[in-house]
């Protein structure tokens, strides 16, 4: 059984991740607007893209799309990944992919190690989600971040340690 304050804190990473991704779409939201209004390509006349949103069915429509998309947004959005590799024979390789794939260490726990983005466009390009966890799980590690990130590294490491093979 998963002790309490494990199931706690994954429901607040979900709520987080999902909230942030609310965010994000609303900042686009906003922004496609006022893309069309400095274009003069918008439909509506100044002012109105809120009742055009509010009053018709196809904006409700809309943000019940985004309202959805955001809460399932961490269920497609991060992933785990299990390499088969030794992290004590391994970790230059482990260490080279996320390297090359824009990480860089920082912070190492028994069994845990903790890589963040080295940059600040890494970071803003996942939306402060920059972390990947690696962590020794039976005869190999598992990758647990965002998706695209940890399926990069996935894809790097795999190919370091066939080529050393």
């Amino acid at each position: 059984m998963i002790p309490e304050s494990v199931t706690i804190a994954v429901m607040k990473t979900y709520l987080r991740r999902s909230v942030k991704y609310l965010l994000w779409l609303i900042i686009l939201l906003v922004a496609l607007f006022a893309l069309m209004r400095l274009t003069g390509t918008s439909g509506v006349a100044p002012g109105d893209e809120l009742k055009m949103i509010f009053g018709s069915t196809r904006g409700q429509l809309m943000l019940v799309v985004i309202v959805v998309l955001a809460a399932l947004y961490p269920r497609f959005g991060f992933v785990r990944r299990f390499v088969v590799a030794d992290p004590e024979r391994d970790m230059e390789a482990i260490e080279k992919a996320m390297d090359r794939t824009g990480f860089r260490l920082a912070e190492t726990h028994p069994d845990e190690w903790v890589f963040v983005a080295d940059s600040l466009w890494g970071r803003v390009k996942t939306l402060g989600e920059d972390r990947i966890v690696v962590r020794r799980e039976g005869t190999g590690i598992v990758l647990d971040g965002i998706r695209r990130e940890v399926v990069r590294v996935e894809f790097r490491l795999t190919g370091y340690l066939a080529s050393r093979e």
